[in-house]
This record gives C-alpha cells, structure tokens and sequence, in this order.
C-alpha cells in the first residue's frame, strides 16, 4: 500500500516552487510523487494546443480555432512542471522508483474548449464536449501524444483526470448522445497506447453508471476517488467489484477543500473502514489536488504549508496502518 498525490499544490508556477514540492515530497515521505501541477490543470494541456495555433484563447477562455483542427497532430507537447520534476529529481539524487503524471482527459479539456459563434455562455453545449467527433478525432489523440511524451520523461504511472464526468455522465443518461462503450472506448485507447499504469481520478459525489463505466475501461488499473468530503462514494464500490474488474481503489482520505489539517487517527480511523470493506487498495492520497486551498487562508505560505501537512497526515496514517497489519 504506497501513497501518492493527485497532482496540485496552492503555488504559483516557477522552477523554485516545483523544487520545493518535490523535495517535500521527498522528505515527508510520499511514495509515488507526482510532478506539482502549480498551473490550472487543464490550462497546462490547452497552452500547447494555442502555441500550435489549433486553439485561440481571450480572457482565459478557449475557442477552437476551426480551420486548423488537424494542427493537433503536430503539436509540440510541454509540460514545464513534468520536465522540472525529472531534472530536481536528477540533480538532488532522489530516489523514486515510479513517478505519476496526471494528465487531464480529454473529455475536460473538451469542456473548456468553446466553438466559435456557440459563445461561451452556453454553458457545455456551447464547447467541443458537444461535439463528440472533436472529442475522438482531435483530443483524445492529443492525449496519447502527451502520454508518450511523459513516459519519454519518465513518468511510469498516468492518471486521466476527468472532473466533468459529475457533469457529463448521468444516472441515466450521458449527455450529447454519447453511449457508455463510446467513453469506455475512448478512455481504453488512452490507457492502451503505453505499456504502463494508468489510472482514473474523479472528484466529487459520484453516480454509479460512472463508477461503472471507469470499472468498464480493461487496461484501466486505478481508480481514484474523494471518500474524506464524500464518504458515500464508497456505498458504490466493492472489494468483490474490483476484483471482478481486475481494479485497485486509490481512496482519498483528507479534504482537498477544507484548509483544516485532519489529525492522523480520523485518518487512520477512514482508512480501516475502507480497508475492511475493500481490501484491494494502493496510492492513497488526499480527495483531489490541493490547488483549491489557493486563496483559502490569505496567505500563501499558510495554504502550501497546510497541504503539504494533510499530505504528511496520509503519509502518517498508511505508516500506522501498515504496522496494525503485520
């Protein structure tokens, strides 16, 4: 059972500030790091889309530039966040054996991406999420691309984070006409064009028919979910489903949102209960990256301090967890 962590931290962007991360990563003892997404995280996979000219942004807001869709394919990928990682990695010695990229879905990247004359107050079926040939044809390429390009850095775990599932798959329906096999499809092709781990993170209260669906996806192998602010996520899941599906559970177990450290026994306390029940469990983190707690306390110093402590909380409370099961 190893530790890990979404992806974010409530710090601006700069060489010294991913150093910082991850060298407290280090130090506190986080088994799989990611690299510190310090950028909004779907602004980190856009800015390559723009550089190449296949999108245009104004005020922060995305349109698809329509006459140079196929650009995608040519599209030269940087991760400034990912290749600082690996170089602070290399230049301090640190001794990690996998390292996570998370790497936001093209199903969310499709959200933010507005079509030229829908205007951007049509809320999502105004963006390319309306579209699902975009979606196929143009993101989730996109996509494999970047995902061979951080395993070229050498990153050997990639989570596909895909927040507006909560938005896009329903209990009874998914919106824009798309059919269950259709996501699992897309969601397979990503995970199928490396060999190496990939898992899925959605925050948020989940529903079943999307719980179902990341369970649905073979060469998906974890599955990551916010059980500390939605301790409900975890009626939908069992130890029997997850073996069926051949799936490990990655829980969240301290607030993403809350800038309260959780002392180590209501943590350790939340993970017995989900051990119990599922037993099959590994990279166990907060419920979602801690980039919300930006702005939270007035005080940027406060706020990283704050997440890098709920982080050494989880870290702390898998150390006792492993010694109560010897």
């Amino acid at each position: 059972m190893r530790t890990s962590h979404v992806g974010s931290f409530p710090l601006d962007y700069s060489y010294d500030n991913v150093k910082r991360a991850v060298l407290d990563m280090n130090r506190i003892g986080v088994d799989v790091p990611p690299y510190p997404q310090l950028r909004n995280f779907v602004e980190i996979y856009l800015k390559p889309l723009e550089d190449a000219g296949c999108l245009r942004s104004s005020r922060g807001v995305y349109f698809l530039n329509i006459d140079n869709i196929e650009c995608s394919k040519n599209v030269k990928i940087k991760v400034a966040e990912a290749e600082d990682t690996v170089k602070i990695i290399e230049e301090h010695n640190i001794q990690f054996n996998v390292l996570r990229a998370p790497v936001t879905g093209p199903f969310t990247l499709a959200s933010r991406i507005y079509i030229p004359g829908a205007g951007s107050g049509g809320g999502l079926s105004s963006t390319c999420l309306s579209k699902k040939e975009l979606v196929i044809d143009l993101l989730t390429n996109f996509i494999i691309n970047t995902v061979k390009y951080l395993v070229e850095l050498g990153y050997n775990i990639v989570f596909i984070d895909e927040p507006v599932f909560n938005y896009l798959i329903g209990m009874k329906r998914i919106l824009f006409g798309y059919k269950e096999d259709e996501v699992v499809e897309i969601l397979n092709k990503i995970s199928s064009s490396y060999p190496i781990e990939f898992g899925v993170h959605v925050c948020g209260r989940l529903n079943p028919k999307i719980v179902e669906i990341i369970l649905s996806v073979p060469k998906i192998k974890y599955m990551s979910i916010e059980l500390h602010d939605t301790p409900t996520n975890l009626e939908l899941v069992t130890k029997e489903l997850l073996e069926k599906h051949d799936k490990v559970l990655s829980p969240g177990l301290v607030s993403s949102q809350k800038p309260v450290i959780e002392d180590v026994n209501e943590v350790l306390s939340l993970l017995r209960s989900v051990y119990r029940k599922i037993q099959v469990i590994d990279l166990v983190s907060g419920d979602c990256g801690f980039g919300g707690l930006k702005g939270s306390l007035g005080d940027k110093e406060k706020e990283y301090n704050v997440a890098i402590s709920k982080l050494r909380t989880v870290v702390d409370a898998v150390k006792k967890f492993k010694v109560e099961l010897k």
